[in-house]
């Protein structure tokens, strides 16, 4: 039977089979101890404090799901007590302290555990407790600790960097209420091994390429699914995960174009290491050097694959590509395996981020690679990853090394785990290579996604940036404008200048603010085949828990509320967006929307409505 749905929630640990259908349902979002003031004090999480005096890590309303737990402390501080609240619960429904990282079912390793970080002169160490266990909701989640995480000094006992993931869907479909009773022990984690298709076959070669040479080691002229590449390279160089490069073309279209670097997941080789994830491996402790890419790579029509050498030297390389001629998917179910255009060792601009991918499509991406040389501050440049043009970041980092779940510098390397990986240079953090595979919590986009890197502290210039990012996806936009509503007319607005909060600290933006706290209703002209709405807001994010009902033709969107759990008083700008379900607006041409306030806090400044179609 023929594969035509996305996996969601628990599922997405072991149906790795699913990872090329695209969802265009499926929201990422993120919480975490960004510096509100925009230096680099990331180190204070939490939003406010509950009814039970808990401290607020993340709140969201819906169906969705957590997929990662990250959390930086000393383990002479005082212990705080995480609690998860799922589905409106008056109690918790799961608690752990980070002791009990990697031991609590289902807390356990290796989809749990705790990375413990250098003494590093006496500084450290610390634990870095994390988690990769899918935690399910169906209409809330709230995540609390019991003590405020905040401060950076060890001899004060503190410790407060952390972060959550998770994705938003558009319905409960597939997903149940999480309980500690769940058990994934038996769940896999590594699928470099066993292939998830059957009836797979391996085309193997053997070939030495010297300057500027190409060599085809896989083609054919019919459909089916790549679903293991490997390289084993003799003599192995570290200037070679540079200059081997593989192109994968598929159905007529050249979709991947990578260094191997990239490809396996590491661009760093100077200090030997095996580093296995569940679907990469980069073995290069010998003088021969093993690589293995096991994300599934499906084609209808054709499909080549081709390395290509631009070093001076001779190259001695044994391929093996494993595929499957079977064709599990429905025919444009699917997003293509597609990488970003590489992004080469570039000379960091003071003022600038460093813009590793953008790219316009859609699709949801699934790993990515950084990689830093002689960077000041090596580790504390944040990830920013903008979705769909909204200009405020729906994933961040408080550093480069927390968006691999390790923190701490890059000072003890080599390091990896199913999910992410890292190598550099001992004992220091300006050279260093990161990996995080984001096959569970992928960030899913409808018209554009932008990967961006700050160097430094501030983005303090120096050192150079490099990396890649690679996605199931389509070229073509399925956001289509419908109408854009700034209040510029409204008699009751007021003028607001401010920034957003995305790494570029001087750049102002004017907008006219509604005041009013009545409801806001438009009528929206849609294509008749459309697949549902999405709305872009801009607001003042000043105060916290900005709540709203959002009505179709005077029908509540019963799947969820507008929510906006955080807020910053420093970079007040916001945007972020509001998904309408399809089945509220297919069919019709015409319907009639409207947002009603809950929380004194909620405000608009602009409004951008959007049809999606396929």
């Amino acid at each position: 039977m023929k594969k035509s749905e996305a996996a969601r929630g628990l599922a997405r640990l072991s149906d790795i089979a699913a990872l090329p259908i695209i969802d265009i349902a499926a929201e990422i979002r993120y919480e975490g101890s960004i510096s509100k003031t925009g230096d680099n004090a990331d180190w204070d999480w939490g939003m406010y404090t509950d009814e039970n005096g808990e401290w607020v890590l993340m709140e969201a309303d819906g169906p969705g799901c957590i997929y990662n737990f990250t959390q930086h402390r000393y383990p002479t501080s005082k212990v705080p007590v995480f609690k998860f609240y799922f589905d409106n619960s008056d109690t918790p429904q799961f608690e752990i302290t980070p002791e009990e990282f990697g031991k609590k079912p289902p807390f356990i390793k290796p989809f749990a555990d705790k990375f413990v970080g250098p003494e590093d002169n006496g500084r450290g160490p610390i634990w870095v407790v994390r988690s990769f266990v899918p935690m399910e909701f169906c209409t809330h989640c709230k995540v609390t600790s019991s003590i405020k995480l905040e401060g950076a000094e060890k001899d004060k006992g503190q410790g407060g960097w952390g972060h959550i993931t998770y994705q938003l869907y558009d319905s409960r479909k597939g997903l149940n209420t999480f309980s500690d009773t769940l058990d994934i022990s038996d769940a896999p984690y590594d699928f470099t091994n066993n292939s998830v298709f059957e009836n797979c076959s391996s085309v193997k070669d053997e070939f030495k390429l010297s300057n500027n040479a190409t060599h085809e080691v896989f083609s054919r002229d019919k459909g089916g699914v790549i679903s293991r590449v490997s390289l084993e390279i003799s003599g192995f160089k570290p200037d070679y995960l540079s200059q081997l490069w593989l192109e994968f073309t598929f159905d007529g279209e050249k979709r991947v174009r990578a260094p191997i670097g990239t490809f396996f997941g590491c661009e760093y080789a100077n200090t030997p290491a095996k580093l296995k994830t569940a679907l990469l491996t980069c073995d290069f402790k010998d003088e021969n050097a093993f690589f293995l890419n096991s994300f599934p790579m499906p084609f209808f029509d054709n499909c080549s694959v081709c390395a290509v050498f631009t070093g001076q030297d001779e190259i001695s390389v044994s391929s093996s590509v494993d595929y499957t001629p079977d064709m599990p998917y429905e025919r444009g179910s699917i997003g293509y395996f597609t990488s970003s255009e590489y992004y080469p060792k570039t000379d960091n601009i003071i003022g600038k981020n460093s813009v590793i991918a953008d790219i316009s499509g859609h699709g949801q991406m699934v790993y990515g690679v950084i990689s830093g040389e002689d960077i000041a501050c090596g580790c504390e440049g944040d990830v920013r990853v903008f979705i769909d043009g909204i200009r405020s970041p729906a994933v961040e980092s408080d550093g480069s090394e927390s968006w691999g779940s390790y923190g701490w510098g890059f000072v003890c390397p080599p390091q990896c785990n199913p999910y992410s990986a890292y190598n550099g240079v001992p004992d220091i953090n300006d050279t260093w290579s990161e990996l995080r595979l984001c096959f569970t919590d992928s960030y899913p986009f409808k018209s554009r996604i932008r990967f961006e890197l700050e160097h430094g502290c501030q983005n303090d210039g120096g050192g150079k940036h490099s990396g890649q990012i690679f996605c199931y996806m389509k070229p073509d936009v399925i956001e289509e404008h419908i109408t854009t509503v700034d209040f510029s007319e409204s008699p009751n607005s007021l003028t607001v200048k401010d920034r957003f909060e995305n790494g570029i600290h001087n750049n102002y933006d004017t907008f006219n603010m509604r005041k009013a706290k009545c409801p806001f209703t438009v009528e929206l002209d849609l294509p008749i085949e459309n697949k549902g709405v999405v709305i872009k807001r801009v607001s003042l994010q000043k105060k916290n828990k900005m709540l709203a009902e959002v009505y179709v033709n005077g029908v509540p969107i019963e799947e969820r509320k507008w929510f906006f759990a955080d807020s910053n008083e420093f970079f007040s700008l916001l945007e972020d967006s509001f998904s309408v379900p399809g089945k509220y607006t297919s069919g019709k041409k015409r319907v009639t929307v409207t947002i009603k306030p809950l929380s004194d806090a909620w405000n608009e400044c602009r409004y951008k409505f959007f049809a999606l179609g396929e």
